[in-house]
């Protein structure tokens, strides 16, 4: 009997597209995996949180961006003052890096506030150019006739350069400049920007053909239709790029408030635009005579206003959320419409509310096939009928799709009008995966009876071995006021994320940040013993007056040595009128604030060990996210901890009494592992396997594994014992009872 030995290279895992790798033989570990508890804020999967602050618009992309080379997952965001900062941030075009390494991010500021205002739309998009690179482009909410740029050259982010439109002929105030959309095209050598501008604000191009060093205008991609009122704008397009030579969109006509508005289909290549079928649209971008530009509605139908689907429902004034074209030709978006309801006042729209639908459509070189989803919902907020949590499909996998809603579509019933009553109180991300090209999915939800809204989900293009999965999580009261931060999970299918341990904070395990021994106490700026939690002790600061406790680190010792993730175990209220939170890094001058209501409570699965994960059942265990380090010699982990007690979207004037208190109670790791073979046993003719798996409750990308086999290495094909075949847990076994030979080679690889 024989197990595969790993290759030099770095291990990866197997993944739908046939790709398998090597594992290791390693000595058995088991774990006993507890069934999750139905508390509030479950997240399936571990949560991380990119900002403080900051949520973004649909109609820029990317939005994220992964760097698998450089190790960085890069969110861009627009910063509102009602959130954490306040004024001082209120505007303010933030970019924060993820590192893939170290699992913490590092916040840079773009532009800051004062220039453009607060407002989700003026968030930046980002490029990964051919040099390794990053653009940031960025461009205000009708609010200047500027685009913006700036470049990140790995080590620091260059000076800020503009574009400005007036160069290329806009001359009106209502011809300000909207959304930022680059994406480079590499057969051209040239990158393409889709900027809404000029001409009653028309989808306008500009170009570059140094990586987006130097912006010049090119053309535009419709123009105002002459055929109806307009209103706002001909048309909202969402943009995806195949990063080689063809850039597709999806589009309307206009603001579905102020039209009928259906759903088109076309794309760019050399030069042109065509249809879904490669029908030519426009053979030459560049010529912006009005009677050689096309109206939006001459691309191809993909879903059309007035469409009855379900039966019953009749579908009116669609809008798009997202789209991908993938390797083998299909295209797939997702998109929404109000459910029987085609009356509009005009802006604003406070006299309706309707219900809407979720659909996905999918092309398969001859067709455009839609399938409804769900209930997308009522409208976010009241002067915009048409905001919902919207939902996205993934570059990276054409059967997975995310949405956002309050509705769960696991009630809906193929073919039957959806009268299903609304599942939450707040939106919730939703996983689809589908099995027969989408024509019907199973669900699963990420998110469970959380306290606050989880909007906007997004998938930037990695791998198919690793996937991110980004949206913003708080309160969204207008385009312009939310107190939101940008969060998401980060996995790869070639590392296994044991058990957490929990360790408890204590005056004997927990200093101040200069190695002098805490010093607890009544007065004020003190931190406070409380006699609660886990192990009976509990640091608190600015539980009744305003202070400010000074840092904290925790530090103790790995049981071994190898590569730790850390959280930061707080206390924290679903009342919405606390925001309890903590500050926490593993990097003494690099702390976020992380507040429970953006955070995920501790899951009693995850843990090897009972906590104590309520108190009374007003408060509840929280868990933040601290990062990843790596041990050998010195075992030693350190977590650096802090209080805040400004008030969210105050002056920075520290307060207490409740609502911003800080209660600190331990810290957890768990080991981090290459996906692997741990153990093999033979018993006669039976041998048994044990591997190491995620939690499949807590896992986004739903484990489930083939097992093989060859008696020689010199066998053309492996013998497949099993397929999919779930996760049991933190370990998972497989027997073969059909092993009589002497000698045997097998392989586990995810499906």
């Amino acid at each position: 009997m024989n197990v595969l030995r790993p290759e030099t290279r770095s291990p990866k895992i197997g993944c739908r597209h046939g790709r398998v790798f090597p594992l290791l033989l390693l000595s058995l570990i088991i774990f006993t995996a507890a069934r999750a508890r139905a508390g509030s804020d479950v997240v399936n999967g571990n949560l991380v949180q990119f900002n403080d602050n900051g949520a973004w618009t649909w109609f820029s992309d990317d939005r994220v961006i992964v760097d698998p080379v450089g190790g960085k997952v890069v969110v861009g965001v627009d910063v509102s003052g009602v959130g954490f900062g306040g004024s001082p941030r209120d505007g303010a075009v933030e970019a924060p890096m993820f590192d893939l390494r170290s699992g913490t991010s590092q916040r840079t500021t773009l532009m800051a506030s004062g220039t453009l205002g607060p407002d989700d739309h003026n968030g930046p998009a980002f490029m990964l150019r051919p040099d390794g690179k990053y653009l940031a482009q960025w461009t205000g909410h009708n609010a200047n006739f500027l685009s913006y740029f700036r470049v990140f050259d790995g080590n620091v982010w260059g000076p800020q350069t503009s574009y400005n439109w007036t160069n290329a002929g806009a001359s009106q105030s209502d011809e300000t400049a909207s959304y930022s959309n680059p994406h480079y095209l590499a057969a051209a050598g040239r990158a393409y920007s889709f900027v809404r501008a000029m001409d009653n604000r028309s989808p306008q191009m500009l170009v570059s053909t140094n990586f987006g060093d130097i912006w010049s205008y090119y053309g535009k991609l419709v123009r105002p239709s002459t055929n109806f009122n307009v209103g706002y704008n001909p048309g909202y397009f969402r943009y995806s790029s195949d990063g080689s030579n063809r850039i597709d969109f999806i589009c309307t006509e206009a603001h579905p408030r102020d039209y009928l508005t259906s759903i088109y289909h076309g794309y760019i290549s050399n030069g042109m635009s065509f249809k879904s079928d490669g029908t030519l649209v426009d053979a030459d971008l560049t010529d912006t005579n009005n009677s050689n530009v096309p109206f939006s509605d001459q691309f191809t139908p993909v879903f059309t206003n007035g469409t009855i689907l379900p039966p019953g429902m009749t579908n009116f004034r669609c809008w798009n959320d997202s789209i991908q074209r993938y390797p083998d030709g299909t295209i797939e978006c997702i998109i929404s419409a109000r459910i029987n309801q085609s009356i509009s006042f005009g802006y604003p729209d406070n006299n309706v509310n309707p219900n809407h639908s979720f659909f996905f459509c999918r092309y398969d070189g001859t067709n455009w096939n839609p399938t409804y989803l769900c209930q997308a919902g009522y409208k976010l907020y009241s002067s915009e009928g048409d905001y919902v949590g919207l939902g996205c499909v993934s570059p990276n996998d054409p059967d997975t799709i995310y949405i956002s809603t309050q509705y769960d579509p696991r009630a809906v019933q193929p073919g039957v009008t959806d009268t299903n009553p609304q599942y939450s109180v707040c939106h919730e991300i939703w996983k689809g995966v589908t099995t027969n090209h989408g024509a019907s999915f199973a669900w699963s939800p990420v998110t469970q009876n959380s306290t606050r809204d989880n909007l906007r989900p997004l998938v930037p293009l990695w791998d198919a071995g690793d996937t991110a999965l980004v949206w913003f999580r708080g309160t969204y009261e207008t385009a312009q006021l939310y107190d939101e931060a940008p969060v998401g999970i980060v996995e790869h299918r070639s590392e296994v994320v044991g058990q957490m341990h929990y360790v408890d904070a204590t005056t004997g395990n927990t200093f101040f940040t200069n190695g002098a021994p805490l010093t607890t106490g009544s007065g004020a700026n003190q931190w406070h013993l409380q006699s609660a939690g886990n192990g009976g002790t509990v640091f608190s600061s600015a539980d009744s007056v305003a202070e400010t406790a000074t840092n904290l680190m925790t530090r103790f010792s790995a049981p071994a040595a190898g590569t730790y993730d850390l959280w930061v175990n707080f206390w924290g209220s679903a009342s919405t009128n606390s925001d309890w939170r903590i500050r926490a890094g593993l990097v003494a001058t690099n702390l976020q604030v992380f507040r429970s209501q953006k955070c995920a409570q501790v899951q009693p699965a995850t843990q090897d060990t009972s906590l104590v994960l309520a108190n009374n059942g007003t408060n509840f265990l929280y868990q933040a996210y601290a990062g990843r380090v790596t041990v050998s010699n010195d075992l030693t982990l350190t977590v650096f901890v802090g209080a805040s007690a400004v008030l969210t979207g105050g002056n920075g004037t520290a307060t207490g009494f409740n609502s911003v208190r800080t209660w600190y109670d331990g810290v957890s790791y768990a080991k981090v592992e290459p996906f692997q073979i741990k153990n093999v046993v033979r018993s006669g003719d039976s041998i048994l396997l044990t591997w190491n798996s995620p939690l499949p409750q807590f896992s986004l990308t739903t484990p489930s594994y083939a097992v093989q086999r060859k008696n020689s290495l010199n066998d053309a094909s492996w013998t497949t014992l099993t397929n999919a075949m779930p996760s049991a847990g933190y370990t998972t076994t497989f027997t073969d009872s059909a092993a009589n030979g002497n000698t045997a080679f097998y392989r586990v690889t995810w499906q």
